[in-house]
């Protein structure tokens, strides 16, 4: 499982809304935005960014483990896209 930190933008039919902030431990980027799509913060969003990703303890059970909003989080490294 990977850790991911992920920021989302906007809300429905807007793109200037809250921002939130999700701590998700998923198998894969996908897995991690599709809990994110389907949680009551994070549905309306049109917009997701990843803050952070990282290898995790070996929990099986893909979740969302924080969430919550507010301003723009700093990333704790660059992350490198392919």
């Amino acid at each position: 499982m990977k850790l991911f930190v992920i920021e989302a933008y906007g809300g429905k039919g807007a793109v200037d809304g809250p921002i939130g902030h999700f701590t998700v431990l998923a198998e894969t980027l996908g897995e991690a935005v599709e809990l994110i799509r389907s949680s009551t913060h994070g549905g309306g969003s049109d917009r997701l960014e990843v803050i952070e990703e990282r290898e995790e303890a070996d929990d099986v059970v893909p979740r969302i483990l924080q969430e919550g909003s507010g301003a723009y989080m700093k990333p704790t490294r660059e992350l490198t896209r392919h």
